[in-house]
């Protein structure tokens, strides 16, 4: 898995004019984040893709007319996270379910965001390796809805 940042103009049409080109190329889109910088008049973009020739891809990026920088970020040195939200049932014991869900969840940082008596949903924000660690264990207990945020990276360096 390759990540990119783009740093864009923060206007209408941008997002668009990116992912056409990676539909252009027939790029899958693993995950996506875009958020303003900083300076209100940048945003940056983070993509998760798989490609071979990244180069090329960041190369064709910048061509684009409101793409300021287009750079792959290395897998040292780069911190990375993405954000899941995730809605469980509490089961009909809540009690024992819950004891064992927290035995399960013991090491990561989540957060209850909302609890009723029917369910619960958590927060969790990790690196790709983490959330993978996560949804494994999530695997084990009934899921009622999932959401995540898309990868948001940042490289390490100083540029």
């Amino acid at each position: 898995m390759t990540l990119l940042s783009l740093l864009v103009d923060n206007h209408f049409g941008v997002l668009t004019k990116v992912t056409g080109l990676f539909s252009r190329r027939g790029f899958n889109i693993a995950g996506l984040s875009v958020g303003e910088t900083e300076n209100p008049a940048l945003s940056r973009i983070t993509i998760q893709t798989e490609t071979d020739d990244t180069r090329q891809m960041c190369l064709q990026l910048q061509k684009l007319e409101d793409v300021r920088r287009a750079f792959p970020l290395p897998e040292d040195g780069t911190v990375a996270r993405e954000l899941l939200l995730v809605k469980v049932p509490l089961g009909t014991n809540p009690s024992q379910y819950d004891e064992r869900f927290q035995t399960s969840l013991q090491g990561f940082e989540v957060q209850t965001l909302y609890q009723n008596e029917e369910i619960r949903i958590l927060s969790f924000a990790g690196g790709p390796a983490q959330t993978a660690a996560f949804l494994a264990v999530l695997e084990g207990f009934p899921v009622i809805e999932l959401c995540r945020t898309g990868i948001t990276a940042m490289s390490a360096a100083r540029l």
